[in-house]
């Protein structure tokens, strides 16, 4: 995914303290789980100070923590896909399933996956789920149901796709009916390439910035786009008609959690927000904040029908979603992405 979010406190330089007695926790993470309504839920509902930092991308993620930042930080929120990268590369700590009660109230779909432990230990588990999809203006398109509308040239000028090598390779890899997205050979990224590039006519942007591709929704200036839920509630408060759809070929699933990072002083701290972020309230309040769903089935139960309905909480068709991997070959795909972009 990677949740997107309205702004935030970025950290000074210099190593992390330990803010054990005051119970302050340095938090980097995607904008979205650090905006204001989060801090101040953190502070009211589990004693705790949060202080965060952003980051944009699960690469960004990555390659901060590998240049000194578990010195900085005490917790982040990796999708599914990077969890395993970051313990092998002993970026993260493991937490104790004792000290997780809550996850007792997460539904049975994200409970003890395997996405989430490694070597027989637990990194994290999910509070929150979704899908990146597509978004669209009902008044412009009409109804959408597939991918359709991000290839037709009746939208040239009027389409955007997310930067990111994996999430629009798989759209590609989606759209030709690739079984497996995530673990395509050099043929098949070829064949993605080639329907990629014959799309690049017709596309606005490729975003990197959730503010961009909102800000274009909501302008008008693209009428369809791929990617996250949450640009659906500031373009119906804006009075904008706009329709979310897992399309019929299917749609990019995620996961996040709170894990925390490697040599943490203040692993009890973040164990305790992990546990907190599980519980109905923090659940309950993170859907009616963001529109995003809840891992926690507790929490699903606070919301109206009306609302589950509208938010897509249907575990019945996680089946229709891709979970994303990371590539076996991700500078491959990185390459290929590159060239879509520069053809």
């Amino acid at each position: 995914m990677g949740p997107p979010g309205l702004g935030g406190v970025a950290l000074a330089g210099g190593l992390r303290p330990s803010f054990a007695q005051d119970k302050t926790l340095n938090y980097f993470t995607w904008s979205a789980w650090g905006d204001k309504q989060f801090v101040a839920d953190a502070k009211e509902n589990a004693g705790l100070d949060l202080k965060t930092t952003f980051y944009s991308s699960s690469d960004e993620m990555m390659a901060k923590l590998r240049g000194g930042g578990t010195r900085l930080y005490d917790m982040i929120v990796p999708v599914q896909n990077y969890v395993h990268l970051a313990a092998k590369a002993g970026l993260i700590e493991p937490m104790d399933p004792a000290n997780l009660p809550n996850a007792s109230l997460v539904f049975p779909e994200f409970q003890g996956t395997e996405d989430w432990s490694y070597e027989g230990k637990l990194y994290g588990v999910p509070f929150v789920w979704g899908a990146n999809a597509i978004a669209f203006n009902r008044k412009e398109t009409g109804d959408v149901t597939s991918m359709d509308p991000l290839f037709d040239p009746k939208y040239a000028g009027k389409i955007a796709m997310r930067d990111e090598p994996e999430d629009s390779l798989a759209v590609g890899a989606m759209r030709l009916g690739i079984e497996k997205p995530f673990q395509m050979g050099e043929a098949e990224l070829q064949e993605v390439k080639k329907l990629l590039i014959s799309q690049k006519p017709l596309v606005r942007s490729y975003w990197r910035d959730f503010a961009d591709v909102r800000n274009m929704l909501a302008s008008g200036e693209v009428v369809v786009a791929w990617t996250f839920l949450a640009v659906i509630a500031p373009l119906r408060e804006a009075g904008i008609d706009a329709g979310w759809v897992w399309p019929k070929e299917g749609a990019v699933g995620w996961n996040e959690a709170v894990t925390p990072v490697k040599g943490t002083q203040n692993l009890a701290l973040v164990e305790q927000y992990a546990n907190h972020t599980l519980s109905a309230e923090f659940g309950e309040m993170m859907a009616r904040t963001t529109r995003y769903a809840p891992a926690s089935k507790a929490a699903v139960d606070k919301l109206e029908p009306e609302m589950v309905k509208d938010l897509g909480i249907d575990t019945s068709t996680i089946s229709r979603l891709v979970f994303k991997q990371v590539p076996p070959d991700k500078a491959r795909w990185n390459e290929i992405w590159n060239e879509v972009k520069a053809a």
